[in-house]
């Protein structure tokens, strides 16, 4: 069984908009987390194939940026979070 890079990049969440990315992003970074966004180029592109922005964060770092990203969620209530794609749960 092959084993997986803990550095390999994977997908913590998605948001609508670069700004609701760029918070994430920010947070994780201010804890010492390593994060990334891809596709902000489209993002608010509203004529053929809009799309969320991404943050990546190294596999290693996903469980604690999954606990960041809630925290951000809680300090940033005023933002729709119906809106952001936190990904599926994951199995126990």
């Amino acid at each position: 069984m092959a084993q997986t890079d803990p550095l390999e990049p994977v997908i913590l969440t998605a948001a609508p908009h670069e700004w609701g990315a760029g918070v994430i992003v920010s947070a994780l970074e201010e804890e010492g987390i390593k994060a990334t966004m891809a596709g902000e180029n489209t993002a608010d592109f509203r004529v053929a194939a809009p799309s969320w922005v991404q943050v990546y964060v190294a596999q290693q770092d996903l469980a604690r940026a999954q606990e960041i990203l809630e925290k951000v969620q809680a300090e940033n209530a005023d933002i729709d979070w119906s809106q952001v794609d936190v990904g599926e749960p994951e199995a126990e």
